[in-house]
């Protein structure tokens, strides 16, 4: 993926020299990328995939002029780019172009009251002469209409999709290779081409995947100096009607799972928290690790806007660590409480266990704190999921 390479000015150092190189397979890790044998302009792409999870890593897809990493030719391309970190619940669409480097971009980050890597998901990208818009299970998150993010797209170009891990932590997140392998599954990709006589989309083509259509389709063999992996055509496999793209160790190639089945429906809406990414605080908490820890009776922490995407019973899950048997929290929401949980005894300070209770919320923002009733525990997450 070539985002990496207008993520910073730095980075643009290397201009054309990030290119592809050739085929060395020299890195410690693996990842995957389909490439389309033709080029394609305005229409409307629409496919449905299970991303991965996992800090460091991006699953994408996008389009991309062949060539615009080169010195000296103008870049072009639209992306769909899903960051594993935070439970997989961002993406990234953008539009890259320009001749100099760093070229100009309009990346938008969008957080979703869900995971992405829990289940499939429809992404849709439509590409007009007069618009770019991104939408996710049937809703409209971004549109830019006109302005050199539109006009400037004057060629065909090619489709992709690929998993791999990213060298810039303060983008994607720290890497840790413990996560592998990890995987991204693509249930159909589906394309129209924009009617301009009747300013619709028309009749295409739809691949499900059931068998790998080398006539439609070649699998990558490159890297790029921001890639902590090379894209090894062993990590793109086809099974069960899905297209499964591997990130792995070296020597650890390949998939011989079973894809998980797409039900054609959209998974619970849920919420996900890094427990250190709360908004104010009071006691003497310390962060660390990932957690938040050393919780005394009488500390609290507090978590701003959360957006609850639907009213109604959410079980609440809870990361938990601890060595005594009388911790004790409550969840409350603007001072009220919502529901009050007991800590078990872990096994210990670094033994986590997940416990839950199910409390009602209105949907909209709340802004919900955790309250130590009893002292002694540490907390990594917490997810809300609808279940009523």
């Amino acid at each position: 993926m070539f985002t990496l390479n207008r993520f910073t000015g730095v980075l643009f150092a290397l201009a054309a020299a990030i290119s592809f190189t050739s085929p060395t397979f020299a890195k410690p890790y693996k990842a995957a990328e389909i490439v389309s044998s033709q080029t394609y302009k305005y229409g409307r792409y629409e496919m449905r995939m299970q991303v991965a999870k996992g800090s460091g890593v991006l699953s994408t897809f996008f389009t991309y002029k062949p060539g615009s990493e080169q010195a000296g030719v103008f870049w072009e391309e639209i992306d769909i780019e899903i960051f594993g970190k935070n439970n997989a619940t961002q993406w990234q669409s953008n539009v890259i172009i320009g001749t100099n480097r760093p070229t100009t971009k309009t990346e938008g980050v969008h957080t979703m009251p869900y995971s992405l890597g829990d289940g499939y998901h429809t992404y849709v990208l439509e590409w007009t002469p007069n618009y770019i818009a991104w939408f996710v299970d049937g809703a409209e998150v971004r549109r830019i209409t006109g302005g050199q993010f539109v006009t400037s797209l004057t060629n065909p170009q090619d489709l992709r999709f690929n998993l791999w891990a990213a060298s810039i932590a303060e983008w994607v997140g720290p890497w840790s290779d413990s996560i592998l392998p990890v995987y991204q599954f693509v249930n159909y990709i589906e394309y129209k081409p924009w009617v301009a006589a009747t300013n619709t989309f028309g009749t295409g083509w739809r691949d499900d995947f059931n068998s790998f259509d080398t006539a439609r389709w070649s699998k990558a063999n490159w890297t790029f100096a921001e890639n902590l992996a090379d894209f090894d055509p062993n990590n793109v496999v086809v099974k069960n009607g899905t297209l499964v793209l591997a990130l792995t160790k070296e020597g650890q190639t390949g998939y011989t799972g079973t894809p998980p089945v797409d039900s054609g429906t959209t998974p619970a809406p849920s919420v996900f928290i890094e427990a250190e990414t709360f908004n104010e605080v009071g006691g003497s908490v310390t962060v660390a690790g990932g957690t938040v820890g050393y919780i005394d009776a009488g500390d609290w922490f507090k978590y701003n806007n959360v957006n609850i995407p639907q009213a109604g019973t959410y079980r609440v899950e809870y990361k938990v660590a601890s060595a005594l048997t009388t911790a004790q929290f409550t969840l409350d929401k603007n001072g009220v409480g919502l529901g009050t949980i007991s800590v078990p005894n872990t096994g210990g300070w670094g033994t986590y266990w997940v416990i839950y209770h199910d409390i009602y919320l209105p949907a909209g923002a709340q802004n919900l704190a955790i309250y130590a009733n009893s002292g002694g525990f540490n907390i990594d997450w917490l997810k809300l999921t609808k279940i009523n």
